[in-house]
């Protein structure tokens, strides 16, 4: 085995041109996947951690049926957030932080500006409706940090008993709100008026001061917005009372053992989501990234495959006297098909070695920078990071040189099968 493997290095090393040339496309084909693959990783880790630390958190408990009724914001499955449910919750292992949440429905109401020397830039008396999530500030930062980093401009109120708001750009611009430098000066009889129906549909009101404009990096309902918990418990006359808790878990690999454990301690009472069970659509986006991904990967496979066997078939059709000549001698067909196998082998992982560093190397540099781009249909950016995995790294070279050498069988076993008298006739 080992002289018909120096055999080969030697039949490579010789014929430098078809070497480089059949090498060339291994590596350039396996440097862009492998750039593509780092890009790819990073999308789906921007995508998935936008959605685990700014919309929806890992896991989410409520009131059994309240998924299944939530476009209604089923005040009635309310329940109450007790340090005892709590305890319940953060007993269960790789729980590290929960939120208390408060999804109510509201319309938020401009009303007329009486000073029309620093009001002109204000909208004419508008109504827009919310769809509002109020909330402990402390603790929904840890669980959902990321969800404050979409404050373009002003800031989150930071007591749960603020008079204040958080909406979206999207509603802040048809209100004339984009500018809170303006809004400030507001009076108190000129501040919008939150107005929200409680569990039995009577109207209460509130007065509050618009603190901070939110963006989204993720595809959301615009008409979200944040809420003080306090406030709104007593708006609605819930004290206590919230919708859910978002639950933050120390690996995302372990949701679903989570899932399960809490749902056995808090009962049937209660019901436990994953974020892939309450957003459906970001699962299936991100399972279609890798469908895709791997169409494409095929693609530049079947492209580095269609190369080595050019190369393959030119090599035997050059080498026809040196075939007979060895066959003449006494060597083997199987000796002579596993020469040119080793030879596809040997161009295979070579070629993939240099593929896999030069792209490992243009997707670290691009980690080190950082790639910025717009979220669509947002002002937010991400920060893409592109990065590999060793499996991947593995996978690709062994695929990439057992295919290499798979593909090379044809084109041996053609050499193999000549007659020595025809190969030695070939000019």
């Amino acid at each position: 085995m080992f002289p018909l493997a120096l055999l080969a290095i030697r039949n490579l090393v010789r014929n430098r041109r078809r070497t480089m040339l059949a090498m060339g496309a291994v590596v350039v084909g396996l440097a862009a996947l492998t750039m593509l693959r780092g890009f790819v990783n990073a999308v789906q880790k921007a995508q998935l951690e936008s959605t685990l630390y700014g919309t929806t958190g890992m896991l989410q408990v409520h009131k059994a049926g309240y998924l299944k009724n939530v476009l209604s914001n089923p005040l009635h499955l309310a329940f109450a957030d007790s340090e005892d449910l709590r305890g319940k919750i953060k007993s269960v292992k790789a729980v590290e932080a929960l939120s208390p949440r408060l999804l109510f429905s509201a319309s938020l109401s401009m009303t007329e500006s009486t000073d029309e020397a620093d009001l002109a830039n204000l909208a004419e008396p508008k109504t827009t409706f919310l769809s509002a999530n109020a909330v402990d500030p402390a603790l929904d930062r840890i669980t959902l940090p990321q969800y404050y980093e979409w404050v373009t401009s002003g800031a989150v109120f930071e007591s749960s008993n603020a008079k204040a708001l958080v909406v979206h750009r999207d509603v802040a611009g048809p209100l004339g709100l984009n500018d809170l430098s303006i809004h400030q000066k507001l009076s108190e009889d000129e501040l919008p008026i939150l107005l929200a129906p409680d569990k039995d549909g009577a109207l209460s009101g509130e007065v509050v001061r618009i603190s901070g404009i939110l963006g989204s990096a993720v595809p959301t309902d615009k008409r979200l917005a944040l809420a003080p918990l306090e406030t709104i418990q007593n708006l609605l006359k819930m004290p206590g009372q919230i919708t859910e808790y978002v639950v933050r878990v120390s690996n995302v690999s372990d949701v679903i053992t989570v899932q399960s454990e809490l749902q056995r301690v808090l009962g049937d009472e209660y019901e436990v989501h994953r974020w892939d069970e309450i957003l459906p659509f970001i699962r299936d986006l991100l399972d279609n990234i890798w469908l895709i991904f791997g169409f494409v990967t095929a693609v530049f496979l079947l492209v580095i495959m269609l190369g080595i066997v050019n190369s393959m078939f030119m090599n035997v059709m050059e080498r026809f006297r040196e075939i007979g000549t060895m066959m003449a001698l006494g060597v083997k067909q199987s000796a002579i098909l596993l020469i040119f196998v080793m030879e596809g082998a040997m161009l295979g992982a070579v070629g993939s070695l240099l593929g896999l560093f030069a792209g490992s190397v243009v997707v670290y540099l691009a980690s080190l920078h950082g790639i910025e781009i717009p979220a669509p249909g947002s002002a937010i950016k991400f920060m893409l990071r592109p990065f590999l995995t060793v499996d991947f790294v593995m996978s690709a070279f062994l695929i990439t040189t057992g295919g290499s050498a798979l593909v090379s069988v044809w084109p041996a076993w053609r050499a193999s099968r000549l007659r020595p008298v025809e190969a030695l006739g070939a000019v």
